[in-house]
């Protein structure tokens, strides 16, 4: 069984060493994660997961993008000046694209024990990475820094 859940956010970033020049500036995205998870049992409710759970358990980390500059901690002059532009920003040990994304909240769900199948990442509405965790690479999640704005909103 698989159920998925989907989230939103508007996020601000630049992807430094893309191959389109409009991409280096700092622009956003309406961003739309669908997330996957599976799994072979059921609840007493015949459920995988109750909708409402998947969002509480997930929502908190998810949030996190909304209204946020996520930034590419190799990218020296924004990492400098992003507290200045907004109060919300995520230091990254990537690159802000979707592919990697993806790949980050795969794993961020994995972390919070949720049987993760596969994340989407819509950056566009007519561009997307998909990632279900079948490659050896990995995101460092120890690596990631909140900047305080976001971890004072945690529940």
């Amino acid at each position: 069984m698989i159920i998925r859940k989907t989230f939103k956010s508007e996020t601000g970033h630049r992807l430094i060493k893309s191959y389109t020049k409009r991409c280096h500036g700092l622009h956003g995205h309406s961003y739309v994660y669908e997330i996957f998870i599976s799994g072979d049992t059921q609840d007493d409710a015949q459920m995988l997961m109750d909708f409402s759970l998947l969002f509480e358990k997930f929502n908190n980390f998810m949030d996190t993008f909304d209204h946020s500059i996520i930034v590419w901690k190799e990218d020296k002059s924004l990492v400098e000046i992003v507290p200045q532009l907004n109060p919300r920003y995520i230091i990254l040990p990537y690159n802000t694209t979707s592919e990697q994304m993806s790949r980050h909240i795969f794993y961020q769900g994995r972390r919070l024990d949720l049987p993760m199948y596969k994340v989407i990442v819509h950056e566009t509405a007519t561009c997307c990475a998909e990632f279900s965790g079948d490659d050896d690479i990995s995101i460092d999640l120890d690596d990631v820094i909140y900047s305080q704005v976001i971890m004072n909103e945690w529940k």
